[in-house]
């Protein structure tokens, strides 16, 4: 990492794809490729993914899984982070599991190459189409989310006569320290079986009855972009409780995902080694001390493995000064392929992709081009005195953006990238002003 702003030289390295750097000409790069030259071939807003910092986050995630769990492990992608067709091919190719939550997710699993025992299907209302894809493909597992879809299911299964594998997502009653939408195991939370009331342990004792569907695991998400390690182990616990009250001994158990990513500057470390290390030994501890044979154990990271690889390109509009002395610097995008801040008040942090002087930085607003108030991608960050036609990079940019993007205002989505050192693949390419099909009905 070379070139960048020297104060903030390691901070900032972390929020960036592996290998970025200022090059002699003091042009952003990503896996030696050239983004000024990229936005010009490709147009912006451009999304682009680092195979090699992709790569990077699995065998990091791998290694700190055979360091601390001495049982059979699985990594197990949450595709609502983001999800292609060409992405889940390179996700297949390195040998993760997949978390889908929707037909469509399944239906790319399958195309990509995913084979049917490393699908999980999540979701809190799935349909009928959704439960008999799943069971006709023999996925791994169908994460039951409530005792209607338990008995749902059972239904289907009979009437396929197709029998299936089946976790219970427990909702373990445990407030994380994260934003309220994404927080999803308290008491109230529209996922899951509550322990409290009994639901979860009468879905238990329903399956052991069960013909067609046999229970191999249990289940708990606890949220999403969170640092604490401990409601892990404290989930863990909880789930150990509910099968031994039931006379359960799980073969898979799966404490989900959800550990957190810095956006800028002020973030939290990325370092995952103690969720995982918090997660195997409380795994460890409650199996040894029930004298139960060590489970296979399942972790669900998406943002932890997309987000760091992904950088969006923008390029800078109109530049203007409000009546209350704000500036603001204006790009070709925003809200419509980045809801977060606007959602989750997301907080991030932009970089020239052509290296200014660090003493002409100012204040301003970073603001979208749609027709909303709320269309405000970074309030208060540090930019180089820009003009019309100059570009921006935003870091961290590879969860939950393009998987929320949407057609607000008719724009027209953005081109995708998949970068290596050696070539640039199109992931998806950038949609047409005049010819979404959706919106023009065709």
């Amino acid at each position: 990492m070379i070139g960048l702003l020297a104060a903030t030289k390691m901070e900032l390295a972390d929020l960036l794809p592996i290998d970025t750097f200022y090059d002699q000409a003091n042009t952003l790069n990503v896996g030696h490729q050239n983004l000024a030259d990229l936005a010009k071939k490709y147009g912006t807003p451009l999304y682009i993914y680092d195979g090699a910092t992709i790569r990077q986050q699995i065998l990091t995630l791998r290694g700190l899984l055979n360091r601390f769990y001495p049982g059979n492990s699985e990594i197990t992608y949450a595709a609502k982070a983001y999800f292609s067709l060409f992405f889940a091919r390179k996700l297949a190719n390195l040998g993760v599991g997949v978390d889908v939550v929707s037909l469509g997710e399944l239906e790319v699993a399958k195309k990509a190459g995913f084979k049917a025992g490393q699908v999980h299907l999540h979701g809190n209302n799935k349909d009928e189409q959704e439960l008999t894809g799943a069971l006709a493909w023999g996925a791994q597992a169908i994460v039951v989310d409530s005792l209607e879809e338990l008995e749902f299911l059972g239904s289907l299964a009979a009437r396929l006569g197709k029998k299936g594998r089946v976790w219970l997502r427990v909702t373990p009653g445990i407030t994380v320290n994260t934003h309220q939408y994404t927080q999803t195991a308290h008491p109230a939370s529209k996922f899951g079986l509550p322990i409290q009331d009994g639901q979860a342990g009468e879905a238990i004792r329903c399956l052991k009855k069960s013909r067609w569907l046999t229970l191999t695991g249990l289940h708990a998400h606890l949220g999403s972009q969170f640092f604490e390690a401990e409601p892990y182990q404290l989930a863990v616990a909880r789930l150990l409780e509910l099968a031994e009250q039931e006379d359960f001994v799980p073969q898979e158990i799966s404490p989900g995902g959800g550990w957190g990513v810095p956006y800028n500057l002020k973030g939290k470390t990325n370092d995952p080694q103690s969720w995982i290390e918090t997660v195997s030994v409380a795994v460890i501890d409650e199996f040894m001390k029930r004298s139960w044979p060590l489970p296979r154990l399942v972790v669900e990271p998406g943002r932890w493995i997309s987000a760091r690889a992904g950088m969006v390109i923008y390029t800078v509009g109109t530049t203007k000064t409000a009546g209350d002395g704000t500036k603001f610097i204006a790009v070709d995008g925003g809200l419509a392929d980045n809801i977060r801040p606007a959602l989750y008040q997301a907080e991030y942090t932009a970089i020239p992709v052509e290296k200014q002087d660090s003493k002409s930085f100012h204040k301003v607003t970073l603001a979208g081009k749609f027709c909303e108030t709320g269309d405000i991608l970074i309030p208060g960050v540090d930019l180089p005195f820009l003009k019309r036609g100059d570009l921006l990079a935003v870091p961290v940019a590879g969860a939950y953006q393009l998987a929320m993007s949407s057609n607000y205002n008719l724009a027209p989505r953005p081109a995708v990238l998949w970068l290596e050192e050696d070539e640039v693949l199109v992931m998806q390419k950038r949609e047409q002003a005049g010819e979404m099909s959706w919106w023009l009905g065709e």
